[in-house]
């Protein structure tokens, strides 16, 4: 039995969807990136084309760069 698998992104692509947004986090819901758009302020907003929401690549690669930048937080 082969497991649900999105196409991979292509080389050059501009713009990736919601699901592989999802996947490119390591396989989170689409829950998660709902409640990461309505919490996050810094993430990405999408280009809707018709009712598709698409994210630019670009964008997302920022936003990586901001979170791997910021400090780690200790829990005690």
């Amino acid at each position: 039995m082969t497991a649900n698998r999105r196409p991979s992104v292509p080389v050059g692509a501009v713009y990736i969807s919601a699901p592989q947004v999802c996947d490119r986090y390591g396989g989170r819901s689409h829950m998660w990136l709902v409640r990461k758009l309505q919490n996050d302020p810094e993430f990405p907003r999408p280009k809707y084309f018709g009712r598709l929401r698409f994210f630019e690549i670009s964008k997302l690669e920022a936003y990586e760069c901001i979170c791997a930048s910021r400090p780690v937080k200790k829990v005690a």
